[in-house]
């Protein structure tokens, strides 16, 4: 008996260890993604938001934020004690690492889960208000924007919790940070042409259409944004009568 628990203990050892390291290595990552600063050189403050990046940020930074806070003024569920940390990789390989590798073609993401105002951005071009994605086609889009749609994101977390914000449906958490941001990776011409051409399968407009979605629950229906996150819709319906209007 003496011996097979012995032998049970000694087959133990190597399981406990590596789950030792695993457990480690899972909290540091976790750790990096909270407090990513380490890997940034420069910061610069502008009102409420930092920018942390890798290599000096161009004067411009201050022209985009100043944009950011336009558009987050004119939203009605703005919240000006939110502090975003906005962090620039500059580096498609260190956005998908801090990515968790999950959604890297992104231009940028918060992070649901974590109690972070942090905002990961893919590679940027300060000077001309662009940001980059890893992707073949539709690959750019105004920095300005992108920052003003994730920062919705924080700000719709703060109003209905952490739990309630990863229940709310996608068409209205992302069409709304559209909303915000004032328009989508697609112009106008395009999004409509491609919604009209295969309306069966949204894959290449998808946040064209959320954002169509939203702005006319607001604009043309006249809906608060409370309204449009609170109240239930027919989005079949809600879908036919958006693409019928455009």
């Amino acid at each position: 008996m003496r011996r097979a628990l012995s032998s049970a203990l000694t087959a133990y050892r190597p399981y406990k260890a590596f789950r030792y390291v695993f457990l480690s290595a899972a909290l540091g990552y976790i750790s990096l993604l909270s407090f990513p600063g380490i890997l940034f050189a420069h910061e610069i403050s502008h009102d409420n938001f930092k920018v942390y990046s890798r290599e000096p940020l161009h004067s411009n930074i201050h022209e985009i934020l100043g944009s950011v806070e336009a558009k987050l003024s004119a939203s009605a569920m703005n919240d000006q004690e939110l502090e975003p940390r906005i962090f620039i990789s500059n580096s498609y390989g260190l956005y998908a690492f801090l990515s968790m590798y999950v959604g890297s073609n992104s231009f940028a993401k918060v992070y649901p889960a974590l109690p972070t105002s942090n905002v990961l951005v893919n590679e940027s071009d300060v000077a001309h208000d662009l940001v980059f994605r890893d992707a073949r086609t539709d690959r750019e889009r105004a920095l300005s924007g992108v920052i003003a749609h994730e920062v919705t994101h924080l700000i719709v977390r703060k109003h209905f919790g952490y739990l309630r914000n990863i229940t709310l449906p996608a068409w209205k958490r992302e069409g709304y940070s559209e909303y915000v941001a004032g328009g989508t990776l697609l112009d106008h011409d395009t999004g409509v042409r491609r919604w009209k051409h295969n309306p069966a399968n949204d894959s290449g407009y998808r946040y064209f259409k959320y954002y169509m979605l939203v702005k006319y629950l607001i604009d043309i229906k006249k809906l608060r944004a409370e309204d449009v996150f609170t109240r239930h819709f027919d989005v079949p319906s809600l879908e036919r009568e958006v693409l019928g209007s455009l």
